[in-house]
């Protein structure tokens, strides 16, 4: 296998192009720097503070690991799957699991609080697409997460007392990661509402339901991302609508011939709006100023918050179900591929890159890779 690999690089060389194209069947063991293994999937996306990297399992483990060696430096267990990325402010750690916030001390692991949303048990979704829980989100000592029933909840980070609640008229659960601006909170839910709600009133700024084509579906699924007063969002929808922060009204809209889904979280390249989609189209699509600029062609599904790589590369990795994905380097510029190399054991758990080192999830545990893998340099 190698062998092959630096025969296609030196062929491509010899051609002169900058990047060459990289496809083998599995990531060579000598590119990958460490593996961490647990019990079960990882599914979330994993959260760096200085050398040290948060990630739970869809056991209920939660970890603390060595983004250097791979080595973990506690394990902590709840009760549910944890479909949700942590958050971090001061020494404590906190993460959602089965519609409940835990609150761990950073350093040592040991559960500080624990916050029940609704006092109720979670539901356990049968939905395939259901891979990831509202992530908690940090604003003066709050934290802010939603749950099962409709609720998103505010949580005191010191004593774990709720100190916020809004219900939703809808009461259906909130999947996505809120985002907050100038003390007004925003979120979307199963049922494809998006919310913008007063923290400080608890009132109801405006609301906005989304169109669909598709009866069973209708989520909205990712990230809240606001930038230059448009509130970006990933769902479970045909069309991709930015809304006005202040009015809650689409800045503008496209609807896709394929009738996919625009599920992952955006990320932005300069003014370019970056996007990934799901079934029949199985794209990557770059939208400027509301207009297609570019897509590209792609294997399998993307629920995950894709990444930006040496300013001008965006790294993301799909999924299929459960089943083999493929992790994608594309040129920002230009939505010219740089590599596509398959993932055989492939999971909705979003990359984040460390010092040129790409982090992985795996259906069980974690891999940390040498990007050196996907790019070759002049």
């Amino acid at each position: 296998m190698e062998k092959i690999y630096a025969q296609k690089n030196a062929f491509f060389l010899l051609l002169g192009m900058l990047i060459p194209l990289f496809s083998i069947a599995q990531i060579p063991a000598d590119r990958i720097i460490w593996k961490f293994i647990s019990d079960s999937s990882i599914e979330s996306t994993p959260v760096v503070r200085g050398n040290i990297i948060y990630i739970g399992n869809m056991d209920g483990d939660f970890f603390a690991i060595d983004a250097k060696t791979g080595v973990a430096k506690w394990d902590s267990k709840v009760s549910n799957p944890i479909n949700s990325t942590a958050a971090i402010k001061g020494n404590v750690v906190c993460i959602e699991s089965g519609s409940a916030l835990y609150g761990f001390d950073a350093t040592t692991g040991i559960l500080i609080w624990r916050f029940v949303a609704n006092n109720a048990e979670t539901v356990i979704s049968a939905d395939l697409t259901d891979y990831h829980h509202s992530s908690p989100v940090i604003e003066n000592d709050i934290v802010y997460f939603g749950d099962e029933w409709g609720n998103m909840n505010g949580v005191n980070i010191k004593t774990g007392k709720g100190v916020f609640k809004y219900t939703t008229p809808t009461k259906k659960a909130i999947r996505t990661t809120p985002v907050i601006k100038d003390n007004i909170i925003y979120f979307g839910d199963w049922d494809g509402v998006v919310y913008a709600i007063s923290l400080p009133t608890k009132s109801l700024k405006w609301q906005y339901k989304m169109e669909n084509t598709r009866p069973k579906y209708g989520a909205i699924v990712s990230e809240m991302v606001i930038r230059d007063g448009i509130l970006y969002f990933g769902s479970q929808h045909d069309t991709y609508s930015p809304l006005d922060i202040k009015t809650g009204k689409p800045k503008w809209s496209f609807t896709d011939p394929d009738k996919t889904y625009f599920s992952s979280t955006p990320v932005f390249y300069k003014k370019d709006l970056i996007v990934g989609s799901t079934i029949n189209a199985f794209k990557i699509y770059c939208f400027s100023e509301g207009k297609v600029k570019w897509t590209i062609p792609t294997k399998g599904i993307f629920f995950i918050k894709p990444v930006i790589f040496h300013d001008s590369i965006l790294v993301m990795n799909s999924s299929s179900f459960g089943k083999k994905g493929y992790l994608y380097f594309v040129d920002c510029k230009n939505g010219k591929l740089i590599s596509e190399t398959p993932i055989e054991d492939a999971t909705p758990c979003s990359p984040i890159i460390i010092n040129d080192m790409l982090i992985l999830g795996r259906k069980n545990g974690l891999m940390a890779i040498d990007t050196k893998s996907f790019l070759m340099k002049k």
